[in-house]
């Protein structure tokens, strides 16, 4: 029975069309704002399907571009399924996030996927060698082991898989497994109808199960949009409490400097008191050095933590307590032994590498004569900003093969200490910043100068510090910081 006319079919095939490809577009559009995967492979996925239901759309109601269209489904009906499929399954993959949270099922899809590869590539093969040259029944056999055998083999898999989706805590696990539930049926019943007569437009139930399947679809990417952005207000919430409760343990010990200051300059003589000013305010300038570079830590973290990435935020705040762990531990100590100087380093270095996705590569060289590094005393986070002011200045700008040397070694008294990179170099750097119209000056660098000079004295030693440009102004191969400081041995 002739219910619906062409005319229906014709708008409702294009709007239908019409609908999944603005979803399509909607999704990616979304993807590009929040940079999660599992809304580029809907996206994808949508896409792809509106093209095989295009195909099959005009099969169904243009006669005369019937001939052309069988043509070009022999070569792409199968592989054009296999796509989006496909797609289908990896955006399941991660929307659930099976590789973390299910390993086994993880690797159940793609096992699944190479076989289903495989079988669409010979069905391909059977379309275009065998079918196509045919006037017997065999296309007709053939469509009828794709109903009866084929697809039922592949239902246990299916039915494992919504059993693997209602054991995760994701609150939109419903609206995925209605949605997929109503594609399944919809398209069994369209491939029924259209093997055995008793409906003219087969396609048109299959139409139908996708419209089905993409409102459930749309409210459960919407809950992911709306869990996504609830996380990120969670975590930028205990960023800003964080950020207060450091200011105001900078405040305090800023606080208790002064007023120690101002103690000893009552109560000391004049030698005494030049002795405890001058290493009052070595620790002021430590003091100012740690909230410079804490703050650079914490704008470090903020930024993986509105790009949702999580493992990689946990990992920084883990080492992050570590560092401030070893600032507190001896902010108020004169001297450090190199051994635990060069330990403050190498943890700093491994929060900065992270905010380069760690493709910065640090060595560490202590030289024969340095065989004990735990008794050799010097000030502390001395070494810090200038593994600053090399990643900021010199290797920043850089897109690949960066590389930081950090080289001890003993001469006389001294203590010889490189920080060398392959970055851009001084003039360079120099440059951009003017270009940029920066007028910011680093202080970590004067701080440190001041810090080194007030040690010196303490030990009755000079220090030298000085900056070189490796290679001509032309063709800079990066920077070269040398220390040489007086120090201890205990």
């Amino acid at each position: 029975m002739d219910f619906f006319n062409d005319n229906f079919y014709t708008l409702f095939y294009g709007w239908t069309l019409g609908s999944i490809f603005i979803l399509s577009l909607i999704t990616f559009f979304i993807y590009l704002k929040i940079k999660e995967r599992s809304f580029l492979f809907y996206s994808l996925y949508a896409f792809c399907l509106n093209i095989y239901i295009g195909i099959r759309a005009l099969d169904a109601i243009s006669h005369s571009a019937s001939i052309a269209v069988m043509e070009i489904n022999l070569y792409i009906n199968w592989p054009l399924q296999f796509v989006y499929y496909t797609l289908y399954l990896l955006f399941i993959r991660s929307f659930f996030n099976f590789k973390i949270t299910q390993p086994k099922v993880d690797t159940l899809i793609i096992k699944f996927l190479w076989i289903l590869g495989f079988t669409c590539f010979g069905f391909t093969l059977i379309n275009v060698f065998v079918l196509s040259n045919t006037n017997t029944d065999l296309p007709y056999y053939f469509s009828e082991f794709i109903i009866y055998f084929y697809i039922p083999t592949f239902l246990p898999f299916v039915v494992y898989i919504i059993y693997k989706i209602l054991q995760t805590k994701n609150p939109a696990k419903y609206y995925i497994i209605l949605g997929g539930t109503s594609y399944v049926v919809s398209a069994l019943v369209s491939m029924y109808y259209s093997v055995n007569d008793g409906f003219d437009f087969p396609i048109f139930f299959f139409m139908i199960g996708v419209q089905v399947e993409f409102v459930f679809f749309i409210i459960a990417l919407g809950i992911k949009v709306y869990g996504i952005f609830k996380e990120k207000n969670k975590y930028q919430k205990q960023l800003i409490s964080q950020l207060k409760e450091n200011k105001k343990l900078i405040e305090y010990n800023n606080e208790i400097l002064l007023e120690r200051i101002e103690l000893f300059a009552e109560k000391e003589i004049e030698l005494e008191l030049k002795h405890s000013i001058s290493v009052l305010k070595s620790k002021v300038f430590r003091s100012q050095a740690h909230s410079h570079f804490i703050f650079n830590i914490l704008n470090s973290i903020k930024g993986t933590i509105i790009n949702d990435e999580k493992e990689k935020s946990i990992e920084q705040i883990n080492n992050f307590s570590k560092l401030i762990r070893s600032i507190l531990n001896h902010s108020w100590e004169e001297e450090i032994s190199l051994e635990k100087e060069i330990e403050i380093t190498q943890l700093y270095f491994a929060l900065e590498n992270q905010r380069f996705n760690n493709q910065i590569t640090f060595s560490v060289t202590l030289h024969n004569r340095i065989n004990s590094p735990e008794l050799i005393m010097v000030p502390p986070f001395i070494i810090q900003p200038f593994i600053e002011n090399a990643i900021w200045h010199g290797l920043a700008n850089m897109e690949e093969d960066r590389k930081l040397d950090l080289s001890i070694e003993k001469q006389d008294q001294y203590l010889l200490i490189k920080v060398r990179d392959n970055g851009i170099g001084i003039l360079k750097s120099l440059e951009i910043k003017r270009k940029r119209s920066i007028n910011h000056k680093s202080m970590g660098i004067d701080i440190t100068r001041e810090r080194l000079k007030l040690f010196a004295q303490k030990c009755n030693e000079n220090y030298d510090l000085f900056l070189e440009n490796i290679g001509d102004e032309q063709n800079s191969k990066g920077t070269q910081v040398t220390i040489q400081i007086p120090y201890k041995t205990v």
